[in-house]
């Protein structure tokens, strides 16, 4: 059957497109056919550095039409994967074509979506080799889905703009220091980054392997949640994953009398954003009407883990992985890129050790300050920047991008961003909800109750009907 109304007013939310399935109101043929549509209105080539041909997809949508859908938790649904994250047939290229290649298998992750029945569409741009927090870091590059003067925010700039622009229905990225958050702040969607280890890693071009998890872009936290649990599970071929627990019991409960804690006012920073801090201060009011008690954190804990990102010899991971390649195509790669990665050359060995000592002192000062709260509420991001001004300082602004976000993976944390609020000056407002390893389910119920609370539209403007 086709759609009694046109497929054209209907989100592509995960759980509005299931429930016209189990109607059998519409096809997966009728969501890819009006897919491609979409991508052709929008007209922003920018945001793929590979598309699926439509008939390609299409004859994927087909054949689910012989499957049994109660068997698909994912039947039908569309989604893209940052370019990043290898698929079979598909070239990978980091968003630096001279590092092109086909690679011999499908990253583990996205061949579970597939085999749940979620249909591709395509390969998402991202900041450069997945260093930076801009989203300009590539030849070709997105803008923000409200304004296309201001940055989309990185590294998985693609992923969240194709999410906003309800081209698909989630998809997934890459978060090292911010990636899989920063974007989702800027572009009004939901960006779940897991526990590094819950989700297999294997199959992609790394920025630092130890601690890089695949986060999720989302219109909901629901629709995030449902991926999550079928992206999640060991992988042997994957050296860094953790067990996920077998039971929920140690989760904690947004239901009523829990603590929130804030980054204290000495490290709690705007950057002369006053909209920014207006936005948050309501945030601040809002968890408050949530049940939720506010305490104030010393937050320098958390600030000095982030600058060991960028900023030591832990920049030896993203030497690893793509060093070689810039050494021997210095002309190939963006500069800033570059600059970066070949930065770890002037660490040593032992510096690298001292490095890691110096990590597990702050760590051990951070689950100290989550014994007395139930999760950290911070500003996604602290401000947002148009695209000539972070062109015109790309280290120091990248760097102001990430003061909220870079300490996450690195002390192995749990996190969702979810917005908060659209500015007055109509661009979007999230916050992050950050929690101890493993706090991945009570993150997504307080993130959906936050927004039920929110009310907020879902993703950038709607799609045309014309």
């Amino acid at each position: 059957m086709t759609t009694t109304a046109p497929i054209n007013l209907f989100s592509l939310q995960i759980s509005e497109l299931s429930t016209l399935y189990k109607a059998q109101d519409v096809t997966p043929s009728d969501v890819i056919k009006e897919v491609y549509r979409r991508i052709k209105i929008e007209d922003q080539q920018e945001l793929w550095t590979y598309l699926v041909p439509e008939e390609q997809a299409l004859t994927a949508a087909n054949k689910l039409a012989q499957a049994n859908m109660r068997e698909l938790p994912l039947y039908g649904i569309p989604f893209s994967v940052k370019d990043n994250i290898h698929v079979e047939g598909m070239p990978t290229t980091a968003s630096c074509p001279a590092y092109s290649h086909y690679p011999d298998c499908t990253a583990t992750v996205v061949q579970k979506l597939l085999d749940a029945g979620a249909i591709l569409i395509g390969k998402n741009t991202m900041d450069q080799f997945a260093n930076g927090l801009v989203g300009v870091r590539s030849p070709h590059h997105p803008v923000n889905s409200f304004n296309s003067d201001y940055i989309s925010g990185g590294s998985s700039s693609g992923s969240a703009v194709s999410v906003a622009k309800g081209l698909v229905s989630f998809s997934l990225g890459s978060d090292t220091g911010g990636s899989g958050r920063i974007p989702a702040a800027l572009n009004n969607i939901v960006g779940l980054k897991p526990t590094p280890g819950l989700i297999s890693t294997a199959g992609m071009v790394y920025a630092n392997r130890s601690f890089d998890c695949v986060p999720i872009f989302a219109l909901t936290c629901a629709d995030a949640k449902k991926v999550f649990d079928l992206a999640i599970g060991l992988d042997a071929a994957d050296p860094f994953m953790i067990k996920h627990p077998d039971s929920e019991s140690q989760d904690k409960k947004f239901d009523n009398d829990f603590i929130i804690g804030i980054p204290d006012k000495a490290n709690l920073t705007f950057f002369g954003d006053e909209q920014a801090e207006a936005c948050f201060n309501e945030a601040i009011e809002r968890i408050s009407s949530m049940g939720g008690e506010v305490r104030e954190i010393d937050f320098s804990p958390f600030v000095k883990a982030g600058k060991m990102l960028f900023d030591g010899p832990f920049l030896a991971e993203r030497f690893a992985s793509v060093g070689e390649f810039i050494e021997a195509n210095p002309r190939e790669v963006d500069q800033v890129v570059a600059g970066i990665i070949e930065k770890a050359k002037t660490y040593s060995a032992i510096d690298l050790v001292n490095e890691y000592y110096a990590l597990k002192e702050i760590d051990q000062e951070v689950r100290a300050t989550f014994k007395d709260i139930d999760a950290l509420m911070v500003p996604t991001a602290g401000t947002i920047y148009k695209i000539s001004e972070v062109k015109s300082n790309p280290v120091a602004l990248n760097a102001t991008m990430g003061y909220y976000t870079y300490y996450a993976n690195i002390l192995r944390l749990s996190a969702i961003a979810v917005p908060a609020a659209i500015r007055p000056d109509g661009l979007p407002f999230g916050v992050c909800f950050v929690a101890e390893p493993q706090q991945d389910a009570s993150l997504v119920a307080l993130g959906s109750k936050w927004q039920s609370e929110t009310k907020l539209p879902l993703g950038a403007c709607p799609i045309t009907t014309t």
